[in-house]
């Protein structure tokens, strides 16, 4: 049981990992693209400064939601660790 235990916990943390290189891969496209779009001049500086506001708290809140998650690995590993 407990092998069988640690493998789920690394297949857990495999598929964590490729999700988010695969979440990064597209937040730095979706910045290209903002950037692409302020300096093309198509919006006005008002909602310039509002997109670029909106990317901010976005990336704030992505950081929170990946430090929890990977908190909660670490976690799940010590939990798993002390009761093998």
């Amino acid at each position: 049981m407990n092998t069988a235990t640690k493998e789920i916990l690394r297949f857990w943390k495999t598929q964590w990992e490729a999700y988010m290189k695969s979440m990064m891969a597209m937040q730095e496209q979706g910045e290209t693209m903002l950037d692409m779009i302020q300096k093309s001049g198509v919006l006005q500086e008002g909602s310039q400064k509002m997109l670029k506001d909106w990317a901010d708290k976005y990336k704030a809140i992505q950081k929170t939601y990946l430090d929890m998650v990977e908190d909660h690995f670490q976690k799940l590993e010590e939990i798993i660790g002390s009761a093998l």
